[in-house]
Order: structure tokens, then sequence, then C-alpha cells
């Protein structure tokens, strides 16, 4: 079985580049004259990395539980709500916090209110991904019994039929919704449907299952990589060309706001799909070579293992940075996107950086923090 690694853990790196990307993107669009070229590279070709957090996240699971040996799950889900249950309430407490103090009376305190935004995920616009993480993290002995229905019967077939199924479900939830009259005058129904996808992780389940692959049959994965690389990478670029073509369509010929056409390529669009997994092989396939030669990314090391407190701190620091921005500028179309993007990205490395280090003075604030008592 394929165990914890540099090429797994170094995609976060890559990933965290496209998250920060996709929150700075927002800025552009509120621009009297929006640069779309960058704006499509940061909001439209920045989309794989939410979906492939999952994918790392599935690699991880099954590179660390044996598929068929047992699995003590009181203990192991003991252990995934410390890691990431904790962090995620107290990284939800503190956006609230932050948020009432620049809006006083933004935010409701009761035990009902706190409860709605903790189970869907609403104290920030990033975090809901730890809430999806945690329904996988919930439902492993689920995911555990499909591996092994997939393997049972035939992988490149059940890959297919999940491949299928998933544009299928995608494809439906975004596009084809409709309630009932009596799911739309009850409250708790309402709500769970229309914030399906901040909680149910069926919408990310092949990415996940082709990192429980990745980690099963580790030395395949890394074969398909090195022996079709120049496919993977065919397929990476036709996928880009295929993205690309479609936002200056929406933009030029359907005259879609830059918003409507975010809306339209996210990542579970069938476009956004096909994007996400060509992502994933050719970046997979990127790394695995530097590895072979030998010419480990640095800086791409340093993303990734500051990666988490990077992608919970980001949206504070890109907030602060936005308004010195607004201030040393004229006008939002003066403030170069990029040094936006840069600012976020380094202020969010060094402070990573510095909580690491004071967790190690103090272990509960680490633990708090980033689920790990150091």
């Amino acid at each position: 079985m394929g165990q914890r690694n540099k090429l797994i853990d170094n995609l976060r790196g890559i990933c965290m580049l496209g998250v920060i990307a996709i929150h700075a993107g927002s800025s552009i669009a509120i621009s009297a004259s929006p640069n779309v070229h960058i704006y499509m590279l940061f909001e439209v070709l920045s989309r794989y990395s939410v979906p492939a957090f999952f994918f790392i996240s599935g690699y991880g699971l099954f590179a660390s539980y044996n598929l068929y040996q047992k699995l003590d799950y009181l203990p192991y889900l003991q252990k995934r709500l410390k890691s990431v249950g904790l962090p995620y309430v107290v990284w939800s407490v503190l956006y609230l916090l932050y948020y009432q103090f620049v809006t006083p009376g933004s935010v409701g305190w009761s035990p009902f209110d706190l409860f709605f935004t903790l189970f869907f995920g609403l104290a920030s616009y990033h975090i809901y991904f730890m809430v999806i993480l945690l329904w996988f993290y919930m439902l492993f002995p689920c995911w555990r019994m499909l591996l092994k229905v997939m393997q049972k019967t035939s992988i490149p077939l059940s890959l297919v039929i999940l491949f299928v199924l998933q544009l299928g479900i995608n494809y439906w939830t975004c596009h084809y919704w409709a309630y009932p009259a009596w799911i739309a005058e009850n409250t708790f129904f309402l709500n769970m449907l229309n914030y399906r996808l901040n909680y149910l992780p069926f919408h990310y389940l092949f990415v996940f299952m082709m990192g429980a692959l990745a980690a099963t049959h580790y030395e395949a994965f890394l074969h398909i990589l090195r022996t079709y690389f120049r496919l993977v990478t065919a397929f990476f670029t036709l996928t880009v060309m295929l993205m690309s073509s479609r936002f200056y369509y929406l933009l030029y010929v359907k005259h879609y706001d830059l918003e409507s056409i975010t809306n339209t390529l996210q990542q579970l669009s069938p476009e956004g799909f096909l994007y996400t997994v060509a992502s994933l092989l050719f970046f997979s396939a990127i790394l695995f070579k530097a590895e072979k030669e030998n010419l480990f990314l640095k800086a791409d090391e340093l993303l990734s293992d500051n990666s988490y407190i990077i992608y919970l701190i980001h949206p504070f620091l890109l907030d602060q940075v936005a308004a010195i921005l607004s201030r040393l500028f004229r006008t939002q179309d003066d403030i170069p996107a990029f040094l936006t993007y840069f600012s976020v990205l380094v202020l969010s490395l060094i402070s990573s950086i510095l909580v690491k280090k004071t967790g190690k003075k103090l272990p509960f604030m680490s633990l708090l923090l980033t689920g790990k008592s150091r």
C-alpha cells in the first residue's frame, strides 16, 4: 500500500496557489474595466484546487488505514475530529468574531445560529471545505466498502461508471433542481437542500476515490504517470483549451457577466470536472517527473508544509491587503491583481511559519489552531 510521500504532499502547495487565486480573483470582477484574461486564470483555471484537496485526503486516508484490516472506527473518528473538527470550530468562531468586529450586529450568537453556521460551514466563504471533509471522514467505512466492490469487479469499469454517475449527479444538482411545495414550506428541509453543496461529499466522490486508488495501487498510479506522460499532458492541454474557449464564448458571444461565467464553469460543471481530473493527473505527473530527476521544488515544498494554516488564514489577510491597497491606489482598476495575489500568499506563508513557531512553545494553541500538539 502506498504511504505518505512528497509527490502527494506537494500537491497541497499547488492546490494552495489555486485557492488563493480564486479568492483574490473576486476583486477583479468589481473593477470598472476588469482584465478578463487574468480573471479567467484566477477564477476559472484555478478551480481544480478545491477538488484536488479531496484527492489528497482520499489518498491520505487509504494510505493510513489498510483496506483489509479492521477499522477501529471510534479511535479513528476521534483522531480526525481532533485534526480537522477542532480547528474548524475554532477558526469558524475566530472569523465570526472578526466579522462581528468589522460589521457589528452581523453575526447571530444564539445556540441555533451557531449550530446553523457550523453545520453548513457558513462562518467564512472558504471554510465549507472542512465540513465536506468531515463528512468524508465520518463516512469512511462506506468508502472502504465501495473500494472493495470496485476491486472485486473491475477497477477500470468501476471508474468509468463512477465518472459518468459523477457527471450526472453534479449536472443535475446544479441545473435541474426544483422543490416540491411541502419542502419549500419546511425550513429544515429547505436549508438542507439549499446548502447541499456545503456539506454533501457526493459531489467530489470521484476525485476522492481516485485518491483512494492511488494509495492502494500506488505503483500502478506511478506507472500511468510515467508511461502516459504525453497523453496526460495532452489531456490537460485539451481541457485548458476547452475551459478557455468556453470562457471567451460565454463572454464575447453570449455576453455573460464574469460572475455568471464563473458559476457556469465552476468545478462541478462538466467542463470543470474534466479539467479537475486532467489537472490532478498532470500536476501529479509533473511532480513525479521532478522527483525522478531530483528537481524538487523547494518553494512548493514550503507551501505544502504550511498549506493548512495558509488555507485557514488567507481570507482574513486578503481583507487586510485589499484595505491597504485601496488606500495606496486611486481606484480598484489601478491595483495590480498579481500584487494582491502575491501579497496574500507571502503574508499567509509568514503567518503560518509564525503560528508553527509559537505552537512549539504553546502546544495548546497549536492544538486549537491546527489540531496538532507540538
